[in-house]
Protein backbone atom coordinates (compact mmCIF):
# COMPACT_ATOMS: atom_id res chain seq x y z
CA UNK A 1 0.00 0.00 0.00
CA UNK A 2 0.92 3.67 -0.12
CA UNK A 3 -0.45 6.90 1.25
CA UNK A 4 -3.67 7.89 -0.57
CA UNK A 5 -2.86 11.33 -1.94
CA UNK A 6 -5.66 13.79 -2.72
CA UNK A 7 -5.86 17.56 -3.33
CA UNK A 8 -6.11 19.60 -0.14
CA UNK A 9 -9.32 21.29 0.94
CA UNK A 10 -9.26 25.08 1.12
CA UNK A 11 -8.89 25.08 4.91
CA UNK A 12 -5.80 22.83 4.82
CA UNK A 13 -4.36 24.76 1.89
CA UNK A 14 -4.64 28.11 3.63
CA UNK A 15 -5.57 31.51 2.17
CA UNK A 16 -2.09 32.49 0.95
CA UNK A 17 -1.36 29.22 -0.83
CA UNK A 18 -4.94 29.11 -2.09
CA UNK A 19 -4.48 32.45 -3.80
CA UNK A 20 -1.70 30.96 -5.95
CA UNK A 21 -2.90 27.39 -6.56
CA UNK A 22 -6.55 27.23 -5.47
CA UNK A 23 -9.53 26.88 -7.77
CA UNK A 24 -9.54 29.71 -10.26
CA UNK A 25 -5.92 30.74 -9.66
CA UNK A 26 -4.30 32.09 -12.86
CA UNK A 27 -1.94 29.76 -14.73
CA UNK A 28 0.81 32.35 -14.39
CA UNK A 29 0.65 32.17 -10.60
CA UNK A 30 0.58 28.36 -10.64
CA UNK A 31 3.69 28.30 -12.78
CA UNK A 32 5.40 30.74 -10.41
CA UNK A 33 4.76 28.30 -7.56
CA UNK A 34 5.84 25.27 -9.59
CA UNK A 35 9.20 26.90 -10.32
CA UNK A 36 9.62 28.05 -6.71
CA UNK A 37 9.41 31.75 -7.62
CA UNK A 38 6.22 32.67 -5.77
CA UNK A 39 6.60 35.11 -2.84
CA UNK A 40 5.28 32.70 -0.22
CA UNK A 41 6.53 31.82 3.29
CA UNK A 42 7.97 28.29 3.76
CA UNK A 43 4.81 26.55 4.94
CA UNK A 44 2.61 28.01 2.22
CA UNK A 45 5.22 27.40 -0.48
CA UNK A 46 5.51 23.72 0.42
CA UNK A 47 1.75 23.21 0.67
CA UNK A 48 1.21 24.99 -2.66
CA UNK A 49 3.86 22.82 -4.32
CA UNK A 50 2.15 19.74 -2.94
CA UNK A 51 -1.19 20.89 -4.35
CA UNK A 52 0.32 21.25 -7.82
CA UNK A 53 2.08 17.89 -7.58
CA UNK A 54 -1.00 16.01 -6.41
CA UNK A 55 -3.32 17.25 -9.18
CA UNK A 56 -1.14 15.29 -11.63
CA UNK A 57 -1.17 18.01 -14.28
CA UNK A 58 1.59 17.38 -16.82
CA UNK A 59 2.16 21.10 -17.21
CA UNK A 60 3.06 21.82 -13.59
CA UNK A 61 3.17 18.61 -11.50
CA UNK A 62 6.61 17.37 -12.57
CA UNK A 63 8.10 20.82 -12.17
CA UNK A 64 6.57 21.15 -8.70
CA UNK A 65 8.00 17.78 -7.65
CA UNK A 66 11.48 18.76 -8.83
CA UNK A 67 11.21 22.09 -7.02
CA UNK A 68 10.41 20.26 -3.78
CA UNK A 69 13.57 18.19 -4.22
CA UNK A 70 15.63 21.36 -4.52
CA UNK A 71 14.15 23.38 -1.66
CA UNK A 72 16.78 24.63 0.83
CA UNK A 73 16.76 22.81 4.16
CA UNK A 74 16.05 26.10 5.94
CA UNK A 75 12.81 26.46 3.97
CA UNK A 76 11.86 22.86 4.67
CA UNK A 77 12.64 23.24 8.37
CA UNK A 78 10.43 26.32 8.51
CA UNK A 79 7.56 24.48 6.85
CA UNK A 80 7.97 21.40 9.04
CA UNK A 81 7.68 23.61 12.10
CA UNK A 82 3.94 23.77 11.41
CA UNK A 83 2.53 21.00 13.63
CA UNK A 84 -0.61 20.88 11.48
CA UNK A 85 1.20 20.32 8.18
CA UNK A 86 -0.99 17.94 6.13
CA UNK A 87 0.01 14.27 6.12
CA UNK A 88 0.13 14.22 2.31
CA UNK A 89 2.81 16.91 2.30
CA UNK A 90 4.87 14.86 4.75
CA UNK A 91 4.51 11.80 2.55
CA UNK A 92 5.71 13.77 -0.47
CA UNK A 93 8.83 14.76 1.47
CA UNK A 94 9.33 11.14 2.50
CA UNK A 95 9.33 10.14 -1.16
CA UNK A 96 11.40 12.96 -2.60
CA UNK A 97 13.93 13.63 0.15
CA UNK A 98 14.62 10.28 1.81
CA UNK A 99 18.36 10.82 1.24
CA UNK A 100 18.27 14.05 3.32
CA UNK A 101 18.59 12.72 6.84
CA UNK A 102 17.92 16.00 8.67
CA UNK A 103 14.67 16.54 6.77
CA UNK A 104 13.50 12.94 7.12
CA UNK A 105 14.13 13.08 10.86
CA UNK A 106 11.69 15.98 11.08
CA UNK A 107 9.21 14.10 8.89
CA UNK A 108 9.18 10.90 10.96
CA UNK A 109 8.93 12.87 14.21
CA UNK A 110 6.06 15.03 12.94
CA UNK A 111 2.73 14.51 14.77
CA UNK A 112 0.76 14.38 11.50
CA UNK A 113 2.90 11.77 9.73
CA UNK A 114 0.88 8.83 8.38
CA UNK A 115 1.66 5.16 9.03
CA UNK A 116 2.10 4.48 5.32
CA UNK A 117 4.74 7.21 5.12
CA UNK A 118 6.67 5.64 7.98
CA UNK A 119 6.47 2.21 6.37
CA UNK A 120 7.78 3.58 3.08
CA UNK A 121 10.63 5.46 4.76
CA UNK A 122 11.53 2.47 6.95
CA UNK A 123 12.53 0.37 3.94
CA UNK A 124 15.25 2.68 2.65
CA UNK A 125 16.23 5.17 5.38
CA UNK A 126 19.61 5.65 7.04
CA UNK A 127 20.77 3.98 10.25
CA UNK A 128 19.98 7.06 12.34
CA UNK A 129 16.40 7.22 11.02
CA UNK A 130 16.04 3.48 11.64
CA UNK A 131 16.99 4.07 15.27
CA UNK A 132 14.49 6.93 15.59
CA UNK A 133 11.68 4.79 14.17
CA UNK A 134 12.58 1.91 16.49
CA UNK A 135 12.60 4.18 19.55
CA UNK A 136 8.95 5.13 18.95
CA UNK A 137 7.63 1.86 20.36
CA UNK A 138 4.05 3.06 20.74
CA UNK A 139 3.88 3.89 17.02
CA UNK A 140 5.38 0.72 15.57
CA UNK A 141 3.56 -1.59 17.97
CA UNK A 142 0.37 -0.08 16.54
CA UNK A 143 1.77 -0.25 13.00
CA UNK A 144 3.83 -3.47 12.66
CA UNK A 145 4.52 -2.73 8.99
CA UNK A 146 7.28 -0.40 10.19
CA UNK A 147 9.09 -3.41 11.66
CA UNK A 148 8.74 -5.23 8.35
CA UNK A 149 10.36 -2.31 6.57
CA UNK A 150 13.24 -2.09 9.03
CA UNK A 151 13.73 -5.87 8.92
CA UNK A 152 14.52 -5.60 5.19
CA UNK A 153 16.57 -2.40 5.49
CA UNK A 154 20.30 -3.15 5.46
CA UNK A 155 20.99 0.05 7.42
CA UNK A 156 18.95 -1.11 10.41
CA UNK A 157 21.27 -2.66 12.98
CA UNK A 158 20.68 -6.33 13.78
CA UNK A 159 20.42 -5.59 17.50
CA UNK A 160 17.65 -3.07 16.84
CA UNK A 161 15.63 -5.58 14.80
CA UNK A 162 16.22 -8.30 17.41
CA UNK A 163 15.01 -6.01 20.21
CA UNK A 164 11.89 -4.98 18.27
CA UNK A 165 10.89 -8.57 17.50
CA UNK A 166 11.33 -9.56 21.14
CA UNK A 167 9.14 -6.68 22.32
CA UNK A 168 6.48 -7.45 19.73
CA UNK A 169 6.38 -11.06 20.94
CA UNK A 170 6.03 -9.98 24.57
CA UNK A 171 3.24 -7.58 23.65
CA UNK A 172 1.44 -10.15 21.49
CA UNK A 173 1.78 -8.06 18.32
CA UNK A 174 1.69 -10.05 15.07
CA UNK A 175 4.46 -8.83 12.78
CA UNK A 176 3.59 -10.90 9.69
CA UNK A 177 7.25 -11.31 8.78
CA UNK A 178 8.17 -14.16 6.41
CA UNK A 179 8.91 -17.41 8.30
CA UNK A 180 7.56 -15.93 11.53
CA UNK A 181 7.26 -19.39 13.10
CA UNK A 182 10.98 -19.96 12.57
CA UNK A 183 11.83 -16.46 13.78
CA UNK A 184 10.02 -17.15 17.07
CA UNK A 185 11.95 -20.38 17.52
CA UNK A 186 15.21 -18.61 16.67
CA UNK A 187 14.61 -16.03 19.40
CA UNK A 188 14.65 -18.80 21.99
CA UNK A 189 17.86 -20.31 20.59
CA UNK A 190 19.82 -17.15 19.89
CA UNK A 191 20.13 -15.68 23.37
CA UNK A 192 19.90 -12.00 24.32
CA UNK A 193 20.37 -9.00 22.04
CA UNK A 194 24.09 -8.59 21.27
CA UNK A 195 25.17 -5.24 19.83
CA UNK A 196 28.72 -6.55 19.32
CA UNK A 197 27.42 -8.57 16.35
CA UNK A 198 26.06 -5.53 14.49
CA UNK A 199 29.27 -4.76 12.59
CA UNK A 200 29.68 -8.33 11.33
CA UNK A 201 26.06 -8.50 10.16
CA UNK A 202 26.35 -5.17 8.39
CA UNK A 203 29.46 -6.35 6.58
CA UNK A 204 27.74 -9.51 5.35
CA UNK A 205 24.70 -7.69 3.97
CA UNK A 206 26.73 -4.89 2.41
CA UNK A 207 27.22 -6.25 -1.10
CA UNK A 208 27.67 -4.25 -4.26
CA UNK A 209 24.38 -5.61 -5.57
CA UNK A 210 22.60 -4.43 -2.41
CA UNK A 211 24.11 -0.95 -2.74
CA UNK A 212 23.04 -0.70 -6.39
CA UNK A 213 19.56 -2.02 -5.60
CA UNK A 214 19.13 0.53 -2.84
CA UNK A 215 20.16 3.36 -5.16
CA UNK A 216 17.65 2.16 -7.75
CA UNK A 217 14.92 1.92 -5.10
CA UNK A 218 15.61 5.46 -3.91
CA UNK A 219 15.45 6.75 -7.47
CA UNK A 220 12.16 4.92 -8.01
CA UNK A 221 10.74 6.31 -4.79
CA UNK A 222 11.71 9.86 -5.70
CA UNK A 223 10.28 9.59 -9.22
CA UNK A 224 7.02 7.96 -8.11
CA UNK A 225 3.82 9.60 -9.24
CA UNK A 226 0.76 10.26 -7.11
CA UNK A 227 -1.00 6.95 -7.77
CA UNK A 228 2.04 4.64 -7.67
CA UNK A 229 1.83 1.88 -5.04
CA UNK A 230 5.55 2.17 -4.17
CA UNK A 231 6.22 -1.56 -4.23
CA UNK A 232 10.00 -1.59 -4.55
CA UNK A 233 11.34 -4.30 -6.89
CA UNK A 234 13.90 -6.89 -5.88
CA UNK A 235 17.36 -6.35 -7.28
CA UNK A 236 18.65 -8.41 -10.18
CA UNK A 237 20.45 -11.21 -8.34
CA UNK A 238 23.45 -12.12 -10.46
CA UNK A 239 25.33 -13.89 -7.66
CA UNK A 240 26.43 -17.49 -8.00
CA UNK A 241 25.13 -20.19 -5.69
CA UNK A 242 27.62 -21.92 -3.39
CA UNK A 243 27.83 -25.53 -4.53
CA UNK A 244 30.75 -26.93 -2.53
CA UNK A 245 30.75 -28.79 0.76
CA UNK A 246 30.11 -26.63 3.79
CA UNK A 247 33.33 -26.34 5.84
CA UNK A 248 33.88 -27.84 9.28
CA UNK A 249 34.37 -25.72 12.41
CA UNK A 250 38.17 -26.06 12.20
CA UNK A 251 38.15 -25.07 8.54
CA UNK A 252 35.96 -22.10 9.36
CA UNK A 253 38.39 -20.84 12.00
CA UNK A 254 41.37 -21.17 9.66
CA UNK A 255 39.54 -19.47 6.79
CA UNK A 256 38.36 -16.66 9.05
CA UNK A 257 41.89 -15.97 10.26
CA UNK A 258 43.26 -15.91 6.73
CA UNK A 259 40.44 -13.71 5.46
CA UNK A 260 40.90 -11.29 8.37
CA UNK A 261 44.59 -10.93 7.62
CA UNK A 262 43.86 -10.39 3.94
CA UNK A 263 41.18 -7.81 4.68
CA UNK A 264 43.47 -5.93 7.06
CA UNK A 265 46.21 -5.76 4.46
CA UNK A 266 43.77 -4.60 1.79
CA UNK A 267 42.38 -1.93 4.13
CA UNK A 268 45.87 -0.57 4.76
CA UNK A 269 46.56 -0.32 1.04
CA UNK A 270 43.20 1.36 0.43
CA UNK A 271 43.75 3.82 3.28
CA UNK A 272 47.14 4.82 1.92
CA UNK A 273 45.66 5.37 -1.52
CA UNK A 274 42.84 7.56 -0.20
CA UNK A 275 43.65 11.27 -0.43
CA UNK A 276 41.35 12.42 2.35
CA UNK A 277 38.79 11.24 4.89
CA UNK A 278 35.91 11.30 2.40
CA UNK A 279 37.82 9.15 -0.05
CA UNK A 280 38.60 6.69 2.73
CA UNK A 281 34.92 6.50 3.62
CA UNK A 282 33.95 5.81 0.01
CA UNK A 283 36.64 3.13 -0.28
CA UNK A 284 35.41 1.37 2.86
CA UNK A 285 31.73 1.70 1.95
CA UNK A 286 32.12 0.22 -1.52
CA UNK A 287 34.71 -2.46 -0.70
CA UNK A 288 33.18 -5.80 -1.75
CA UNK A 289 33.05 -8.68 0.72
CA UNK A 290 34.86 -11.78 -0.55
CA UNK A 291 32.63 -14.88 -0.92
CA UNK A 292 35.01 -16.92 1.24
CA UNK A 293 34.82 -14.45 4.10
CA UNK A 294 31.04 -14.17 3.80
CA UNK A 295 30.74 -17.96 3.94
CA UNK A 296 32.57 -18.11 7.24
CA UNK A 297 30.68 -15.18 8.71
CA UNK A 298 27.31 -16.59 7.68
CA UNK A 299 27.93 -19.96 9.24
CA UNK A 300 29.19 -18.48 12.51
CA UNK A 301 26.11 -16.33 13.12
CA UNK A 302 23.30 -17.18 15.52
CA UNK A 303 19.96 -18.46 14.16
CA UNK A 304 18.19 -15.07 14.35
CA UNK A 305 20.97 -13.36 12.36
CA UNK A 306 21.07 -16.20 9.82
CA UNK A 307 17.34 -15.93 9.22
CA UNK A 308 17.48 -12.20 8.60
CA UNK A 309 20.45 -12.70 6.27
CA UNK A 310 18.41 -15.28 4.34
CA UNK A 311 15.58 -12.76 3.96
CA UNK A 312 17.85 -9.88 2.94
CA UNK A 313 20.71 -11.58 1.12
CA UNK A 314 21.34 -12.92 -2.33
CA UNK A 315 21.38 -16.32 -4.02
CA UNK A 316 24.83 -17.08 -2.62
CA UNK A 317 23.66 -16.56 0.96
CA UNK A 318 20.51 -18.63 0.50
CA UNK A 319 22.41 -21.51 -1.12
CA UNK A 320 24.44 -21.77 2.09
CA UNK A 321 21.75 -21.15 4.68
CA UNK A 322 19.22 -23.53 3.13
CA UNK A 323 21.71 -26.29 4.00
CA UNK A 324 22.26 -25.10 7.56
CA UNK A 325 22.38 -27.86 10.15
CA UNK A 326 19.78 -25.98 12.17
CA UNK A 327 16.35 -26.92 10.83
CA UNK A 328 14.93 -23.54 11.87
CA UNK A 329 17.41 -21.67 9.68
CA UNK A 330 17.02 -24.00 6.70
CA UNK A 331 13.23 -23.76 6.78
CA UNK A 332 13.26 -19.98 7.13
CA UNK A 333 15.60 -19.75 4.16
CA UNK A 334 13.40 -21.78 1.84
CA UNK A 335 10.45 -19.60 2.90
CA UNK A 336 12.26 -16.39 1.96
CA UNK A 337 10.22 -14.34 -0.54
CA UNK A 338 13.44 -13.78 -2.46
CA UNK A 339 13.77 -17.45 -3.51
CA UNK A 340 13.19 -17.58 -7.26
CA UNK A 341 12.07 -20.43 -9.52
CA UNK A 342 15.60 -21.21 -10.70
CA UNK A 343 16.68 -21.59 -7.07
CA UNK A 344 13.73 -23.84 -6.30
CA UNK A 345 14.74 -26.05 -9.24
CA UNK A 346 18.32 -26.28 -7.96
CA UNK A 347 17.22 -26.90 -4.37
CA UNK A 348 14.84 -29.68 -5.40
CA UNK A 349 17.79 -31.64 -6.79
CA UNK A 350 20.10 -31.01 -3.83
CA UNK A 351 20.64 -34.15 -1.79
CA UNK A 352 22.22 -32.16 1.04
CA UNK A 353 18.90 -30.57 1.95
CA UNK A 354 16.72 -31.87 4.75
CA UNK A 355 13.52 -33.83 4.25
CA UNK A 356 11.58 -30.91 5.69
CA UNK A 357 12.95 -28.43 3.15
CA UNK A 358 12.21 -30.78 0.25
CA UNK A 359 8.73 -31.45 1.59
CA UNK A 360 8.11 -27.70 1.75
CA UNK A 361 9.23 -27.31 -1.88
CA UNK A 362 6.81 -30.07 -2.85
CA UNK A 363 4.00 -28.27 -1.02
CA UNK A 364 4.44 -25.00 -2.91
CA UNK A 365 1.92 -24.91 -5.74
CA UNK A 366 3.87 -22.33 -7.72
CA UNK A 367 7.03 -24.43 -7.65
CA UNK A 368 5.45 -27.83 -8.13
CA UNK A 369 3.95 -26.56 -11.40
CA UNK A 370 7.50 -26.55 -12.76
CA UNK A 371 8.14 -29.91 -14.40
CA UNK A 372 11.84 -29.83 -13.52
CA UNK A 373 10.96 -29.50 -9.83
CA UNK A 374 8.68 -32.56 -10.03
CA UNK A 375 11.39 -34.64 -11.68
CA UNK A 376 14.13 -33.48 -9.34
CA UNK A 377 12.07 -34.26 -6.25
CA UNK A 378 11.26 -37.76 -7.47
CA UNK A 379 14.94 -38.39 -8.24
CA UNK A 380 16.07 -36.99 -4.88
CA UNK A 381 16.28 -39.78 -2.26
CA UNK A 382 15.80 -37.24 0.55
CA UNK A 383 12.28 -36.37 -0.65
CA UNK A 384 9.64 -38.00 1.60
CA UNK A 385 8.37 -41.19 -0.05
CA UNK A 386 4.71 -40.12 -0.07
CA UNK A 387 5.62 -36.95 -1.97
CA UNK A 388 7.74 -38.84 -4.49
CA UNK A 389 5.03 -41.42 -5.15
CA UNK A 390 2.44 -38.71 -5.77
CA UNK A 391 4.73 -36.81 -8.14
CA UNK A 392 5.61 -39.96 -10.07
CA UNK A 393 2.13 -39.87 -11.60
CA UNK A 394 2.94 -36.52 -13.24
CA UNK A 395 6.15 -37.53 -15.04
CA UNK A 396 6.29 -38.32 -18.74
CA UNK A 397 7.05 -41.82 -19.98
CA UNK A 398 10.77 -41.37 -20.60
CA UNK A 399 11.33 -39.87 -17.16
CA UNK A 400 9.33 -42.64 -15.47
CA UNK A 401 11.68 -45.10 -17.16
CA UNK A 402 14.62 -43.02 -15.95
CA UNK A 403 13.30 -43.29 -12.39
CA UNK A 404 12.81 -47.03 -12.78
CA UNK A 405 16.48 -47.46 -13.76
CA UNK A 406 17.82 -45.22 -11.00
CA UNK A 407 19.99 -46.82 -8.31
CA UNK A 408 20.04 -43.74 -6.09
CA UNK A 409 16.42 -43.77 -4.94
CA UNK A 410 14.47 -46.03 -2.56
CA UNK A 411 13.78 -49.44 -4.08
CA UNK A 412 10.04 -49.10 -3.46
CA UNK A 413 9.96 -45.97 -5.61
CA UNK A 414 11.97 -47.61 -8.38
CA UNK A 415 9.62 -50.62 -8.31
CA UNK A 416 6.58 -48.35 -8.55
CA UNK A 417 8.17 -46.59 -11.51
CA UNK A 418 8.80 -49.93 -13.26
CA UNK A 419 5.18 -50.95 -12.84
CA UNK A 420 4.01 -47.60 -14.15
CA UNK A 421 6.33 -47.82 -17.15
CA UNK A 422 5.04 -51.32 -17.95
CA UNK A 423 1.41 -50.28 -17.58
CA UNK A 424 1.98 -47.49 -20.09
CA UNK A 425 3.28 -50.02 -22.55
Amino acid sequence: MAFAHAPLEAAALGPMAGKFVGDGAPDKMRKMVASGMAPLPPRDMLVALYQLWVINDDEVSDTAGKTVEGLPEAVLAGALGDRQLPAGVLDLLGRKLVRKEAVIEQVVRHPQVDDETLIGVSRVCSERICDILAENETRWLACPGIVGGLFQNRHCRMSVVHRMIELAEREGVELNLPAMEEIRAALAESGPVDESLDAAFKQITHTQAAVEAEAAALDLLGAAEVDDDLELPDFDDASEAFEGELPSEAELEAAAAAAAAEAEAAAEVAAEAAADADAKKVTQETAPESPERRLGQLLKMRPIEKIRAAMMGDKYDRSILVRDSNKIVAMATIKSPKVRDNEAIAFSANRALSNDVLSYIASRRDWIKLYKVKLNLVMNPKTPMARSMALLNHLNRSDVQKVARSKGIPSALATAAKRKAQSRG
